[in-house]
């Protein structure tokens, strides 16, 4: 792995430990001021889904957080496996939450693709089956 690589895979280790503590300002310094970032189902997303469409910069991605956390409580997120090559990290995982509205719990695993640039990241986009989630929410 070249050093550019696992200068990459440190930013996108330490946003996701931030995230994990809920420390959300200091998670956002990881990312690009510009930084894109995507969910599954952002062209068509069913109207539980509120944070499912396109966002930018800082705002936007704090803003996709804060609509997914007030839908949804998350109380595990595990990644199994993180893979660097050129500008990309590849971060494998698994999420268990629950809910609000409803009170159901899902789980379900997830592909997450972040795009870094001078130890930033510039652009982030999630894969994931929304089935078991939209299911939670009858």
């Amino acid at each position: 792995m070249e050093a550019t690589e696992r200068k990459n895979l440190q930013v996108v280790q330490e946003f996701i430990s931030l995230i994990g503590v809920g420390k959300l300002p200091a998670a956002l310094e990881t990312l690009d001021e510009n930084v894109y970032w995507e969910s599954p189902v952002s062209e068509t997303p069913p109207p539980e889904l509120t944070w499912a469409k396109p966002r930018y910069g800082h705002k936007g991605v704090m803003e996709f957080i804060q609509d997914m956390w007030s839908v949804v409580q998350p109380y595990v997120m595990d990644t199994h496996a993180l893979i660097a090559q050129g500008d990309r990290v590849m971060v494998e995982g698994k999420n268990q939450c629950v809910v609000r509205a409803t009170g159901k719990r899902y789980d379900h695993d997830w592909v997450m693709v972040f795009r870094v640039k001078d130890g930033k990241i510039v652009s982030q986009k999630q894969y994931y089956d929304s089935s078991a989630l939209l299911h939670a929410f009858h």
